[in-house]
């Protein structure tokens, strides 16, 4: 009896290696499969991707709302809820009114960016317009007056006037039909990203009613096909990669949000031009680690600079000690230690996500490489428990 025990806790003992290494093999062919088919398949990816566009959109948009939901449902339940309960006597759901007021928030914080940026937009271009016949007027008599008396600046004139009068004619002949159809592409690419976030919305409505059916079915089947102890290690994974990802997020978001309140503040009391425009770029590329600060102060720096460069040279200044402030001081506090990772594997997940996914990626590459690097830190650690265990 003794034997036989021992021989099927040998048999089950090199099953167990035998398969893992199958497992073993198998992934490291589909490594080399993937290395070697990595566009052919990326190209795949991206195309069902697109198809789903919407429907990813929905998914992350109810992700970034579900905590402001979550805050509104428990309110109302404490307050709203109980009062029906006396009443009635039982207890109906806020899902459905904390979901609306979330969605008419954000809506309304969209509408009110928009009316401070279109405005300021729509006045440059207009005042560009105005001013352009006169700056270029001027520039000609310049030109006409240098060349009066300077028979070589009159040839280089001559030469680049009959130079662009023949490309524009060679434009119109050649090229023109073509940035036609690149302008009817772009207009028809702008009206299908609206559908795209429209449906999107309404997705993250349907995920955010349903969501307690979502997790009731995927609970549901990971005990239908995994052991409980496996079971418990993927909802443990879960939830350390939601408070990571969660966390970055939305600790990004509430930290850009502050930065565009002060520079929007700070613009006002120094009288800086397009107040309203350079404060919503610096508050949404702030929500880039790492280079979103540079990136966004290029572009607001050259915008003020073109109206004043006295102006310029204070806000390029005046942005410096923000992003200084922001990066030692409200950043931290808010964010805290959410990735658990350093500004070496900080700066190398932005590159990797930027590679990976472009801009989506400038904005998720930290976060995502925080979760893997958990995930790579937590499979280290358990070898070496395991290891610590067999020496034992």
């Amino acid at each position: 009896m003794e034997q036989n025990n021992r021989m099927k806790h040998t048999i089950k003992a090199a099953w167990a290696k035998g398969f893992s290494n199958f497992l073993a093999l198998a992934g490291a062919i589909l490594l080399v499969f993937v290395l070697f088919k990595f566009d052919s398949i990326m190209a795949h990816v991206t195309h069902i991707c697109n198809i789903l566009m919407p429907i990813i959109m929905g998914i992350a948009l109810a992700y970034l709302i579900n905590p402001v939901v979550e805050f509104y449902e428990k309110k109302l339940d404490a307050t709203l809820g109980m009062a029906i309960e006396k009443k009635k006597g039982k207890k109906p759901s806020m899902r459905g009114l904390s979901i609306l007021i979330s969605v008419v928030i954000i809506i309304a914080i969209i509408v009110v960016l928009i009316m401070m940026v279109v405005p300021q937009l729509v006045s440059n271009i207009t005042n560009a317009v105005i001013l352009l016949p006169d700056q270029i007027q001027d520039l000609v008599k310049k030109i006409t007056e240098m060349a009066r008396n300077n028979e070589h600046a009159q040839q280089l004139i001559s030469e680049f006037y009959d130079g662009t009068i023949k490309y524009f004619t060679n434009w119109v002949k050649t090229e023109m039909l073509g940035q036609v159809s690149v302008i009817i592409n772009g207009i028809m690419g702008i009206f299908g990203t609206a559908v795209n976030c429209l449906v999107a919305f309404i997705v993250a409505i349907y995920v955010l009613l349903g969501k307690d059916t979502f997790k009731r079915q995927i609970k549901k089947v990971t005990n239908a096909f995994l052991t409980e102890r496996q079971s418990q290690v993927i909802s443990s994974i879960v939830k350390e990669s939601d408070k990571i990802f969660g966390g970055f997020i939305s600790g990004k978001i509430i930290d850009s949000f502050i930065i565009g309140g002060i520079c929007f503040v700070c613009c006002l009391i120094l009288r800086m031009p397009y107040v309203a425009l350079v404060s919503v770029i610096v508050g949404v590329t702030n929500i880039i680690p790492f280079f979103g600060p540079y990136i966004g102060a290029i572009p607001s720096t050259i915008l003020i600079l073109l109206d004043s460069p006295s102006k310029g040279i204070i806000f390029l200044i005046f942005i410096i000690i923000l992003q200084q402030v922001d990066g030692n001081i409200i950043g931290p506090k808010i964010l805290g230690q959410s990735t658990g990772l350093s500004p070496f594997w900080v700066v190398f997940a932005i590159f990797l996500g930027n590679g990976l996914f472009g801009i989506v990626g400038l904005f998720i590459g930290v976060p995502m490489w925080g979760v893997v690097y958990y995930l790579i830190r937590r499979f280290v650690n358990y070898r070496i428990r395991k290891k610590e265990q067999l020496k034992n």
